[in-house]
């Protein structure tokens, strides 16, 4: 056993991505707050989010984004030569003649190009409210990050000097202040000599301090206990604990039976894992202010949690080893993907639309709804263990029969949060807009999921398929999850959710839903031919020498 839990460690290790050192001067600058995307937040916040809009990686080359910022500063102009912007649409390349196995470019490159010059004044042609379209999006994010890259040099995006007229009033930035003719001259001066330390690496530690000072006696600061609370949350990485202790509990369970002290090992690696999530939505849920209902990186890993709840509840009542199974493998790639794309699932606390602030009745749909996708999620992974043991073993009849019960309780527990949530977004259609129901497309896709459910439900009650059948069509019936989940929001990109919408991972999905379709092909196929070669050796006269046990 210990053998196993070194091996997982060294295999987990590498991901954990340790930055270089960071200055004890940096470190208390990234307590220091912007305000940004409607609220106020860390220096260390506004680092990550801007490192990896940039770069693509929150670490970008091992360093911390704190320290990664400070240095772009500290550049100036000079940061156009550095190669950090991130491109990697290869048709742009080809049309731009970029290498096209290259990720990093310099804006001054970029800027160099004739043909991006040609397509960035496209852009610029535009007028205010006009779609951009398809074929320049690539092009136009790429100059929206050289843009910003360019703000960051300049301080022109570090809106860190307080306002006095209050926390909620505008801040200016570094660059309003050092341009403007009535800012105070301590504030001024204290900017001023926090950037010539930045330049000389001389005299950090104390522009720093003189910094916090003068930004503090501007006007209102924000609590420092709210911005630590972020600080820590970034820098403890909850979720992604709870997916390494998922995968630990995982290993567990496949190298052991029910009842075994390794057993064991993997549910209470499993309850660690499940305590250090929650931990992670109470810092994320107490930093927004809100309950996670905003976007697709939150329904993510609230699903993988409400799937390793009912596992953890369903094992200890039967103690069948088989949910957690099927809950952990659902976790560990939720929480994976959630934590290693944020290109797609962008991690970002952001605040709600104002149509949506204090509308209980959202937050309790949207909750329950998303805890049916779980709910079904733990469905598809049984789903898949179950065609799996019909695949390698359609012998172990105990076994099957156990799958088979705990497939049939967790789609029925799926069903009625499904039901239940899509009942509840009827009533909050009619608080909001004024109508139970209007065919937007998440309300359709999430009744053509509940239908589907359903669907398996009936025809197992009338024994028009049976125990192979219900596994069958969980796994398939999880593609209209799928679409109702992901697909209304990123691919139709159509309705009035619009607040949940967003791009990226379209092609992955697709190839997922083709193996998975690939794959209940081949399992029936396979236990159809099994069952014709057991009904023909049936009907075939038997040897003088064979014995009805051979």
């Amino acid at each position: 056993m210990s053998r196993w839990f070194v091996w997982l460690c060294l295999l987990l290790l590498p991901l954990s991505g340790w930055a270089e050192e960071v200055p004890g001067w940096a470190d208390r600058f990234r307590f220091l707050a912007v305000q940004q995307g409607g609220r106020l937040k860390p220096f260390d916040t506004f680092a990550l989010e801007t490192v990896r809009y940039i770069t693509g990686k929150a670490e970008f080359e091992k360093r911390d984004p704190v320290v990664t910022m400070l240095q772009w500063y500290a550049l100036g102009d000079q940061v156009a030569n550095l190669p950090v912007v991130e491109f990697r649409n290869k048709d742009w390349h080809q049309k731009l003649g970029l290498p096209v196995d290259q990720r990093y470019f310099t804006a001054s490159e970029l800027n160099a190009n004739p043909e991006f010059v040609k397509a960035r004044e496209e852009l610029h042609k535009l007028k205010p409210g006009d779609k951009v379209p398809n074929r320049l999006s690539a092009m136009n994010d790429l100059v929206g990050k050289m843009a910003y890259l360019e703000m960051i040099s300049k301080g022109a995006s570090w809106t860190m000097v307080p306002s006095p007229e209050g926390l909620t009033s505008q801040w200016p930035s570094f660059y309003e202040v050092e341009n403007a003719e009535n800012a105070p001259p301590e504030l001024k001066q204290a900017i001023t000599a926090f950037h010539t330390a930045l330049v000389k690496k001389s005299g950090e530690d104390k522009a720093v301090n003189d910094l916090a000072a003068a930004l503090q006696a501007v006007g209102p600061y924000p609590d420092g206990t709210a911005l630590a609370r972020e600080v820590h949350y970034n820098q403890f990485h909850a979720f992604r604990k709870a997916w390494m202790l998922y995968l630990f509990s995982l290993v567990c369970l496949l190298l052991t039976t029910r009842g075994t002290s390794l057993y064991w090992l993997g549910v209470s690696g499993a309850a660690g894992g499940w305590a250090l999530h929650a931990y992670g939505f109470y810092l994320r849920c107490t930093i927004g202010g809100r309950p996670p209902v905003t976007n697709m990186y939150e329904s993510v890993i609230w699903v993988a949690f409400g799937a390793i709840t009912f596992a953890l509840i369903f094992e200890l009542l039967y103690r069948q080893r088989s949910y957690l199974m099927a809950a952990a493998t659902g976790a560990v790639v939720c929480l994976a993907m959630a934590d290693q794309l944020p290109a797609v699932l962008d991690p970002s606390i952001r605040p709600l639309m104002p149509v949506l602030r204090s509308n209980f009745w959202l937050t309790i749909h949207v909750l329950t709804i998303t805890l049916g996708y779980a709910a079904f999620l733990l469905s598809m992974g049984l789903g898949h263990m179950v065609l799996w043991k019909h695949l390698s073993g359609p012998d172990q009849k105990e076994e099957l029969n156990a799958l088979h019960t705990a497939l049939y309780k967790a789609i029925q527990v799926g069903v009625v949060l499904l039901a239940a949530g899509t009942l509840l977004g009827g009533v909050w259609a009619n608080y909001s807009w004024g109508r139970f129901w209007g065919w937007d497309p998440k309300e359709v896709w999430a009744l053509i999921a509940l239908l589907g459910y359903l669907a398996i439900l009936h025809a197992r009650f009338t024994n028009w398929i049976g125990a192979f059948g219900i596994a069958a069509w969980s796994v398939l019936a999880f593609q209209g999850v799928l679409m109702a989940w992901y697909g209304v929001n990123f691919v139709l990109g159509a309705g009035l959710h619009s607040y949940g919408f967003g791009t990226g991972g379209g092609q992955y999905v697709a190839v997922y839903s083709a193996l998975e379709i690939a794959f209940v092909g081949f399992t029936a196929w396979r236990v159809k031919g099994r069952q014709r070669d057991i009904s023909a050796g049936r009907n075939q006269p038997r040897p003088e020498n064979d014995s009805p046990l051979s």
